[in-house]
């Protein structure tokens, strides 16, 4: 028996091709597959294959018999990894910006058994990290090697409100297959940084993508609940950028958030040291939630429950004040780049598939190549391709869709997103590997 995986290094976003060789005709294997995430925890899938008439098998080849996923997928064994360890709430993959190593083990019987191991980097080899602070922003910069022809052109991300090292894993992937300069803008939750996303001020994002984008061609990407911080900033203050990417966005800004108890009856973002009209959340619907929570932790083994919230029902019965939305809408149209809008169905957050198209349909008025990409039965969270999905949560916050529509999501919005960078930054020249 042979197990070949093929390439055994790479990127992350190559799937590996593991085939099963020099098994009996139509014999069953198990292929076993262990990674340790960057935050120290296990993650494990198995799945049982039936060989063909020749005796190969393979995920690309069936279906598996039993295991992790279902339907013929290559990438099902990885995205389909399952948490080893118990823990008191349901945890999300950890994904570093460099790299980790996967160890595949596949077994016929006890006398035939094969080991191998893969390593996917999201970090190519001539690739740097580099981190500073910044007047307000934790920035993380990506630079792979210095072009004799020019500068490299600029992609700036901006995460949502749980961390930037949520980002910083596909900040290092594009600057890695792509060969952008890549630079992350950090601007809550920090050392001497706001604690949640309340009165932060838009001129700490303009001011620094306005600094870039003096020298070189820049775009934005960003996530969740800096798409409101982001947008604000570029239709308000009139940046030049080339291209815009919004994942689980907002077309309007809301109310701050809060880091316990009632949310502050304020703007997340301020401009020109004013807070900028808001739609304030509901947070009186997200009571039985809360009510069901106290509740379970009173019963026995209730601590070990997650008490992650669904937000969608607070965000969405905000969008029903009419006259709030009105003022809060983010001007969009002045921003003159492509913009590119992402969003799943059962985004469990926040509506972003409503607020996606409300912000396509906002700038119709715009000679501008626009992309809207509505990903059916995925969630929030859309990380980088191969991330296992089978978390729908982390400690806060429920993203919502099944791992198999999010890891589609995940595939499907990396192979949007470089393209459409690729085509408006007209620039492709991958960092060695």
């Amino acid at each position: 028996m042979e197990l070949t995986i093929a390439p055994g290094e790479g990127l992350v976003d190559e799937v590996p091709e593991l085939v099963v060789l020099g098994l009996r005709p139509h014999e069953q294997v198990t292929v076993r597959i262990d990674v340790t995430d960057a935050a120290g925890r296990a993650w494990r899938s198995d799945n049982r294959y039936r060989a063909d008439a020749r005796g190969v098998a393979g995920p690309a080849m069936s279906a598996p018999l039993a295991g992790s996923y279902s339907g013929v997928d290559p990438s099902g064994p990885w995205w389909s990894m399952h948490s080893v360890q118990r823990h008191r709430s349901p945890v999300i993959f950890t994904a570093p910006d460099d790299q980790l190593t996967w160890t595949v083990r596949c077994a016929a019987d006890r006398a035939r058994q094969v080991r191998r191991t893969v390593v996917r980097r999201w970090r190519a080899r001539r690739v740097t990290r580099t981190e500073s602070m910044d007047e307000g922003l934790r920035v993380v910069r990506f630079a792979p090697r210095p072009l004799s022809s020019g500068p490299r052109p600029v992609v700036v991300l901006i995460p949502g409100s749980t961390s930037m090292e949520a980002v910083t894993p596909t900040a290092a992937l594009l600057a890695s297959r792509c060969g952008f300069t890549t630079v992350v803008l950090g601007y809550v939750g920090g050392q001497g940084q706001p604690r949640t996303v309340a009165n932060v001020p838009l001129e700490r994002f303009t001011r620094a993508v306005s600094a870039l984008a003096e020298r070189r061609r820049v775009a934005v990407v960003a996530h969740s609940v800096g798409t409101g911080g982001a947008l604000a900033a570029l239709a308000l203050a009139r940046v030049p950028v080339r291209a815009v990417v919004a994942i689980a966005p907002t077309h309007v800004v809301w109310q701050a958030l809060g880091s316990g108890g009632r949310p502050p009856m304020t703007s997340s973002w301020t401009y020109r040291a004013a807070p900028l009209p808001y739609v304030p959340v509901r947070g009186e619907l997200l009571l039985p939630q809360l009510a069901r929570h106290a509740l379970l932790r009173r019963l026995p083994g209730g601590g070990s429950r997650s008490t992650a919230l669904r937000l969608r029902s607070a965000y969405g019965a905000g969008l029903w004040d009419s006259a709030a939305v009105k003022k809060a809408l983010i001007p969009v149209e002045h921003i003159t780049a492509p913009l590119l809008a992402v969003a799943g169905t059962d985004d469990a957050v926040w509506p972003s598939e409503a607020m996606a198209r409300a912000l396509v349909e906002r700038r119709r008025t715009v000679a501008a190549q626009d992309d809207l990409l509505i990903h059916p039965g995925a969630g929030h969270f859309m990380r980088s391709p191969l991330v296992p999905t089978t978390a729908d949560r982390d400690g806060l916050l429920v993203s919502g869709g099944t791992p198999q529509a999010n890891a589609l999501a995940q595939a499907e919005t990396w192979a949007a997103m470089t393209r459409f960078l690729e085509r408006h930054l007209g620039f492709t020249e991958p960092a060695d590997a």
